[in-house]
This record gives C-alpha cells, sequence and structure tokens, in this order.
C-alpha cells in the first residue's frame, strides 16, 4: 500500500513568532541572533534579509555587513518551545502519527486520514489554515510516498507554499536535479560523484551500482536510493521513537574568561537549562560531562558516572563543580564551556526498575521554577550563583559564589 507522508516545514519560524509578537517589524530585513558586535550567530532571518544574501549559521558580523540595515533581534528559546508545542499538539489533532524532527518541522502519516477530506491538497490547505488562525504564523507541506520526497516537495514552493509529488511525478521531478542538492550529499561526496560524470539525479539513478560500491561503501548504494527517490515512509510516534541518548547545553563567551566564578556561573546557568530540558523530557542521567574550550581552541572533555540517575540542577551542578576544578587549568583564557549529561532514561522506566525514587523536595522546586520561567522567561528566576555570576553582565564581576553546591556533593 503506497502511503501518504507530509513535511511540514514552518516558514522563518523563529523570526515569524517575533514578528507576531512585534508586527511593527513586519516587512523589514529582521535577523534572529547573537550581537553583530560580538561573536553572535545568526539562528534564523526573515525573507526581507535573505535576499541580502543573510543566511542561519552565518557570524552575526558577516550578516551585518551585507545588511547594514537589518535589526537584530535576540533568540528567545522559551517562546518558540512554547509556540511549537502548540502547533504540534494542532497536528495531533489530524494524526496520532507526527514525528517532530525540530522545534519547527514534522513529519505527518497522513494515509489512513487523507479519505475524510476531499483530497491531498485540500487536507494540506486545511492543516495550514488551523496553524495560520491559531498562531498567526504560515508552514510550508510537501506531501509524497515517504519521508525523502516529502521533504523534497516541502522545498519546492516556499514560503507558505504545498507540493504534492505522487510516485509517477517522482522520476521526472528528480530528473534534472543537481545533485549537490539530494539529501546526503556534501561538497565532498558532490566532488565524487562529478568525477563520476554525474551532475544530477537522474544520472545518479541510472548509474551502475556495483561502480558506487567499490568506491564508497554502502554509502553509494544509498545514494543511488536517494537519487530514485526511494526512501523510508515510517513516521513514528514518540513512544516509538528512540530516546535522545545525550543532552547538553554550550556557551561561547563574548570574550574569554579566567575567573573561576564567572565560569561557574555560566556552568550553574547551563545546568539549569539542561535540568529543565530534562524534566520537558522525561528524562534523567547517569553520566554528568563538563566541557571546556580554551583560547586556542583546544577542548577538554571531563566526565563523571553517578550512581543514580539525576534530572535536577540541584544533583547536577556538585558534579559539574567538581570535574571543573579537576579539569581546568587555573588562570587560563576560557572560550566556551558546557555541560552534558548522557546515560539518558525515561524517569517511568528508573521507577518501574526501582533504581532510583526522585526526592520530594527537588522535584516540586524544579517543577515551580520551570512554571515561573514558562510565564515569565528564563531569567525570571535561578540560583543566585548562575544569576550573577556567568559572564553576560558587568555585575557578573563580582564575587559572591554560593557554596551550597558543593556542600550538597559532600553530603
Amino acid at each position: 500500500m503506497t502511503r501518504l507522508i507530509f513535511h511540514l516545514d514552518m516558514d522563518q519560524f523563529f523570526a515569524a513568532v517575533e514578528l507576531r509578537h512585534h508586527p511593527h517589524l513586519r516587512g523589514k530585513p529582521v535577523i534572529i541572533g547573537g550581537s553583530p558586535s560580538g561573536r553572535g550567530i545568526v539562528t534564523t532571518c526573515t525573507y526581507e534579509a535573505r535576499r541580502f544574501g543573510v543566511r542561519s549559521g552565518m557570524p552575526a558580523s558577516d550578516a551585518i555587513r551585507l545588511c547594514p540595515q537589518a535589526i537584530f533581534v535576540r533568540p528567545n528559546g522559551d517562546k518558540y518551545i512554547d509556540v511549537s508545542r502548540r502547533i504540534f499538539a494542532l497536528l495531533r489533532e489530524f494524526t496520532d502519527r507526527v514525528e517532530p524532527v525540530s522545534v519547527d518541522e514534522a513529519y505527518m502519516d497522513m494515509t489512513d486520514v487523507v479519505w475524510k477530506e476531499h483530497g491531498v491538497e485540500a487536507l494540506a490547505m486545511k492543516i495550514k489554515q488551523r496553524i495560520k488562525e491559531r498562531e498567526e504564523i504560515t508552514a510550508t507541506i510537501g506531501a509524497g510516498a515517504n519521508r525523502l520526497v516529502a521533504k523534497v516537495a516541502s522545498g519546492m514552493q516556499k514560503p507558505d507554499g504545498f507540493t504534492y509529488l505522487p510516485p509517477e511525478r517522482v522520476a521526472a521531478v528528480f530528473q534534472n536535479m543537481p545533485v549537490g542538492d539530494l539529501y546526503g550529499v556534501g561538497r565532498v561526496t558532490q566532488r565524487t560523484l562529478e568525477a563520476f560524470g554525474i551532475r544530477t539525479a537522474g544520472q545518479l539513478a541510472a548509474f551502475p551500482v556495483e561502480v558506487l560500491r567499490r568506491r564508497m561503501g554502502k554509502f553509494g548504494e544509498e545514494l543511488v536510493r536517494i537519487a530514485r527517490g526511494e526512501g523510508d515512509d515510517t513516521v513514528a510516534m514518540p513512544h516509538e521513537h528512540a530516546q535522545e541518548r545525550s543532552m547538553g547545553h554550550e556557551h561561547t563567551f563574548g570574550q574569554n574568561y579566567s575567573d573561576e566564578a564567572i565560569l561557574l556561573g555560566r556552568l550553574n546557568l547551563l545546568c539549569e537549562k539542561v535540568a529543565r530540558r530534562l524534566r520537558a523530557a522525561g528524562l534523567a542521567g547517569k553520566v554528568v560531562n563538563v566541557k571546556i574550550r580554551y583560547k586556542g581552541f583546544e577542548t577538554v572533555l571531563h566526565g563523571h558516572k553517578l550512581k543514580q540517575y539525576v534530572q535536577h540542577e540541584m544533583y547536577i551542578y556538585p558534579v559539574v563543580e567538581k570535574l571543573f576544578h579537576e579539569s581546568y587549568r587555573a588562570g587560563e583564557p576560557v572560550r566556551l564551556i558546557g555541560v552534558h549529561l548522557a546515560g539518558l532514561m525515561s524517569t517511568e522506566e528508573i521507577l518501574q526498575q526501582e533504581l532510583f525514587a526522585p526526592p520530594d523536595t527537588p522535584s516540586l522546586l524544579g517543577d515551580a521554577c520551570d512554571s515561573i520561567k514558562q510565564r515569565f522567561g528564563e531569567d525570571a528566576i535561578g540560583f543566585a550563583s548562575g544569576t550573577f555570576l556567568n559572564g553576560s553582565r558587568t555585575r557578573s564581576q563580582k564575587k559572591t559564589f554560593n557554596p551550597f553546591f558543593t556542600n550538597l556533593l559532600r553530603a
């Protein structure tokens, strides 16, 4: 049975959310990202900014040179996640087969749903209209018999578009597609394929598989399948999806720091962010890692496996502090610092195995802090050492580090 897969991609999502909150910015080149005077990166931008060549992932300093009139807006992750959750809930009103692949992108299996509507396009338009009515932002949908074709289709008419590629149209559409546009083909692979005289997906689809296999192994076979529009048609439900194996946050300082109080303050904030994500995902971790990147880009990773799973910053931070002191070369300027938790398991599984019973107080405290941040923003509440010592404010130079966390580790 041929399946019907939708790939839904929100248009300029972060920028669209900001424009909804700041309508006076509509029609202007807006860049969501860090400051162009520092080491900021472009997270995303409006289509007006893209016309000047601004792209996601570009250094903000390059973006401002391309588009001097651009208006920079700092990213607000909580705001985007809130909208994203509402949109995914909306998508599940149509089918429970929704698989998010990022905060603004998802696959939907509509095979058993399309019969209720007047065709594929009518169903897609209904989804797009409902998102626009509720969230005032637009989405583009691509439809096909598998994820690969649906993804290609969604990229054909953006923004606010819809494209359906039924199986009988796939070969014609892929025939003249530049091979560099195919999923999985980077610059190195493209050069390898061009050495064989392969410049389009159609040429790759007709190329002898054995030749590519000898040169590129199984990846060569996979590339031919991609060029033929063959792909996975599975859309996993949440409980079927592979569980995240690790979770972490990193921070690049606007200037290098060697003050341990500032570095620990930032680590404290990163612990809060990681812990909040763990709780939101219903996960806990058993391996804590600290990452330190020095001025010369030398990177040090140091980790420790715990005796029990943790999901609260009150338990994560003491370990992080200990790892930091064990690995940091005192006085050396640090460019980037990060916290990662690995060995993740769902709290439901942990409780079933009776390996871990989350203490009540930190759990309630964490839930309360999460609720406050959810309502009033990321900076509304936090531990003092993280709030005042993180390298982001002038007042952070003041040394007021709270030893509470160290005592907790020793307890």
